[in-house]
């Protein structure tokens, strides 16, 4: 079974579940018709939503970057978790205001995608590890200041971090082209 099969079965269960249903009844709030009748709105909340992932990502890249001992080696683990965290934390609002304003917007399209999903599933597994890191940083300062060889352990887990957010951008990308 393939990526496409999975993603096909999983949308014909989303079919069977209430989300069609929630999907039409967002679709008749006034909200929606303001955001669906005024063509600019829509193309506004995605600048702002792409923004807002350009910020996110690039403070995680700075973040895994220190970690990599490829950036930023003048500062700690800590300045560097205060620097960028902000970045991160903001910009996950920002995208997470915005991802609500397309959905409200474009229910059908959003509640009815799998690939909707699957990204909401690992936005959530990002946040999570966001907020592991943030106490882990806190907590253990000494094991954060790596050796010029670093752990390898943290460096490949740095390594799974921008490629999950990779996905999170490649979902929300083919969230345009995956059937509903």
């Amino acid at each position: 079974m393939g990526l496409g099969d999975i993603i096909f079965a999983l949308g014909q269960w989303l079919r069977t579940t209430q989300a069609p249903e929630i999907a039409l009844a967002i679709q008749t709030w006034p909200l929606s018709h303001v955001i669906d009748e005024n063509f600019w709105v829509i193309p506004t909340i995605q600048t702002i939503h792409i923004l807002a992932i350009a910020a996110v990502f690039g403070s995680v890249v700075m973040i895994n970057l220190r970690i990599f001992q490829a950036a930023g080696r003048s500062r700690t683990m800590t300045q560097t978790a205060r620097r960028y965290l902000p970045w991160v934390w903001w910009g996950l609002l920002v995208l997470l205001l915005t991802g609500i304003g397309m959905t409200i917007g474009e229910p059908v399209r959003e509640i009815t995608n799998p690939v909707f999903w699957i990204k909401m599933i690992l936005i959530i597994v990002a946040a999570a590890i966001s907020l592991w890191f943030q106490d882990s940083v806190r907590r253990n300062v000494a094991r954060w200041e790596l050796t010029h060889s670093g752990r390898v352990s943290i460096r490949v887990g740095a390594g799974a971090v921008i490629a999950l957010w990779c996905l999170i951008m490649l979902a929300g990308r083919w969230i345009a082209y995956a059937p509903t």
